[in-house]
């Protein structure tokens, strides 16, 4: 699979970026208690954008998002993978983990939430050790939106 279009990420650029949290989430307090209906137009960029997007994806097979979660030999099967992810599509099996495609979103919960860091990506990572957690949400919070039992 060619994965020369998937643009590059690195965890510890972005948190050195000012993205302006702060000020986004005023204006969209404000919009929302001026009870404000606006829709952004649609620029010459996002449409380029988007049949660059729309290129790369024709050029994958149908079932690629199906196979981009790898388990390591680091797993040590403690089971959170299989209670954060939303479509039961990783089960500890004979205590590890292991991906089952066909039905898996690609939310990336079971990445994020590993402590061991033993679930990553099949294709290439800028920064393969990096890992997003809200700190407003407790893991008990994805475990219980996701309807999976403890």
């Amino acid at each position: 699979m060619a994965d020369n279009w998937l643009p590059s990420f690195d965890m510890d650029e972005q948190k050195q970026l000012d993205k302006g949290v702060d000020a986004h989430l005023a204006q969209i307090a404000a919009d929302i208690a001026a009870r404000k209906h606006w829709i952004a137009p649609v620029t010459d960029a996002d449409r380029a954008a988007h049949r660059e997007f729309l290129a790369g994806i024709i050029r994958m097979p149908a079932d690629a998002w199906q196979h981009l979660i790898r388990v390591t030999d680091r797993c040590v099967g403690c089971g959170i993978c299989e209670r954060v992810c939303p479509s039961a599509s990783i089960r500890v099996v004979d205590g590890t983990a292991v991906h089952i495609p066909g039905s898996c979103q690609t939310c990336l919960s079971c990445v994020h939430n590993c402590p061991e860091k033993a679930i990553g990506l099949t294709i290439p990572e800028k920064n393969p050790e990096a890992r997003y957690r809200n700190e407003h949400i407790r893991l008990s919070e994805i475990v219980d939106a996701n309807c999976q039992a403890l």
